[in-house]
This record gives C-alpha cells, structure tokens and sequence, in this order.
C-alpha cells in the first residue's frame, strides 16, 4: 500500500470517527458502522505491515481525540487503550479493528447502565413546576410512546393516558385534585387509566401479532385465547391486573421524563368520581394516579431526598 494511501486512510479515519461520535445518538451503532467501513476500505486480502498499521491506529486516535475535545471525557479510556494497540506488534488489522469495536461496544453499555442509574436516582417528586416553560406536544408524545415499552401481562397493555395541557382543563383539575398548585404549574398532567377490559378489548391484536412474529402457531391460539381471558374472569383479578401494569407504564413515564430533564409528581389526592365525569373515563375504567410533568421551578430550593429504607430494612434473602 503506498505512503500516500497509507495517509489518506489515516485522514479518512479521523474523519468517519469525528463525525460518527460527534452527529450520531447511537454511540455503539456509530461505533460498530465506522469500524466495518475501515475494515472494508482497508482489508481488500492484503495484511499491512505493522507501521502501516500503526498509521491506520493513529487515524483512529486522531479522531476520538477530536470528537472528545467536544464531548467532554467519556471517550479517554478508549483512546488510552488504541494508543496503547500501536505500542505492540500485531498480525491482524482485523483483530485489531474487532477488538476495538468489541471493547467500545462494552464500554457503551457500561455507560448506558450507569445512565440508567443515573436517572432513576435523580428521579423526585417535584412540587413546584416552573408556569412558564412548557413541553412541546410531540415530547410528551415520544415519552408515552416509551413509556409504553412497560411490562404487561401477555402483553395485554392494560392502559391508556389522558394528558391535561390546556390551561382552562387544568384550573378545573385542580380543584378535582384538592387545589394542589402543582397541577396548574405543570406543563401537563398525564392521567394513567387503568382498563378493567383489557383482557377482551386487547387480546385477539395481541395473538394476531404474536403469529406475525412467529411466537405462536395458528394452532396454538384458540387454547392460549382461553387461558389468557380465563385470568380475566374473576372481577377482583382483572381490577389487580389492570392496577398493576397501568403502575408498571406510570413508573416508566417518571423515569423517561426524567431522562428528558423533565421531572415528574406521582399524585394519589384527587376526587376520582369527580375526575371521571371531567374527562369522559368509562365505569369500567379505574384512574390509579395522575402524574404531573414539566420543568422544575428552578428558583425553589430542592430539599435533600427523603429517607429511604436500606434492603435489611425491607428485605431478605431466602
């Protein structure tokens, strides 16, 4: 390979992984995309010599270096570990190339959880709402629509939201919720309803896909049918059923928001006769909790979190 290819790989690297790492909001798919496009540009049947691969290595460097001086430092692991790849004599561009995309792909996910964490962690019940900053529409949208990725029952998805935005629905909820100032300072307030009728109203689109994606056989259906709405039959169990997936999305849509930099208020005080004849919910219908979302009033001050018990407190192991 000559010199001046040898360079131009270099160049071309730096580029793909600063524009990859700086554009992309898939870090590991990024990732995983850049190394396949060098692997294919570089390989062709030919092994470089250990220079020309140390050319190729810095390239790399080059370019997380770069992107890294915009990003902050999330990237420094990985490029102490390249730095130290062109140190050491190796046979394979391949291995190398792998290698590189194996150890960020892990790193990737290392990070992803400690996110995850993160916002669980940050996650409080915020009273005062900033009135002046509001969620666009398809936010609160895109939220939900995650927060829909919540378990359920053979995925019956017993749930379904009302989000209060307007400011004339929300003088009126909050009176239906004891005149709790949270509801009319927040962005939106996202009532969970929590469908007794999910069993039946759900279960036929849920079979349907179920045998589109291969889960299930034709044959299998009528049977697993009867199985799924015989847990559905006693009254007390489908309220239990309903309640607790309905819970299972509300806590799903505190924890994204969260990750919006949105934050959240869980709210169990309201007159919930009151609230169905407001907005039209259904006897068979039960509304667990309302949860209020938007922007934190930023000029209140943020108390300590509360204490919270520790696992030999509240459990053991058997």
């Amino acid at each position: 390979m000559p010199e001046k290819e040898d360079k131009d790989l270099r160049k071309e690297a730096r580029e793909l992984f600063r524009k990859f790492y700086e554009k992309s909001k898939d870090i590991q798919r990024a990732t995983s995309e850049t190394v396949k496009e060098i692997t294919e540009k570089t390989l062709k049947g030919v092994q470089p010599s250990a220079e020309k691969l140390k050319e190729i290595t810095e390239g790399i460097v080059d370019g997380v270096q770069e992107a890294t001086s915009k990003v902050g430092g999330r990237f420094e692991g990985v490029i102490k570990s390249l730095q130290e790849i062109t140190t050491r004599a190796v046979e394979s561009l391949r291995e190398i190339l792998t290698g590189a995309k194996e150890g960020i792909e892990e790193a990737g996910i290392l990070e992803k959880s400690r996110e995850c964490v993160k916002f669980i962690a940050e996650r409080r019940s915020i009273t005062y709402f900033d009135p002046k900053r509001d969620v666009p529409e398809e936010v609160l949208k895109e939220i939900l629509e995650i927060s829909a990725t919540a378990p359920s029952g053979y995925n019956l998805q017993p749930w379904e939201v009302i989000v209060v935005k307007s400011r004339e629905k929300k003088k009126r909820l909050v009176e239906i919720c004891f005149n709790q100032r949270k509801v009319l300072d927040a962005s939106a307030v996202v009532v969970i309803v929590a469908n007794t009728n999910a069993g039946e109203e759900h279960v036929d689109r849920v079979l349907d896909s179920w045998i589109e994606l291969g889960y299930i056989t034709t044959r299998q259906r009528k049977k697993l049918r009867e199985t799924i709405l015989a847990g559905w039959k006693s009254p007390e169990k489908r309220k239990r059923k309903a309640i607790r997936d309905a819970s299972f999305f509300a806590m799903n849509l505190m924890i994204t928001a969260r990750m919006f930099g949105l934050e959240t208020h869980p709210m169990e005080g309201f007159d919930e006769a009151k609230l169905k004849r407001f907005l039209g919910i259904g006897k068979d219908r039960i509304v667990p909790l309302i949860v209020a979302i938007g922007y934190r009033d930023e000029t209140k001050k943020l108390l300590p979190r509360a204490y919270r018990f520790t696992f030999d407190e509240f459990g053991r192991i058997v």
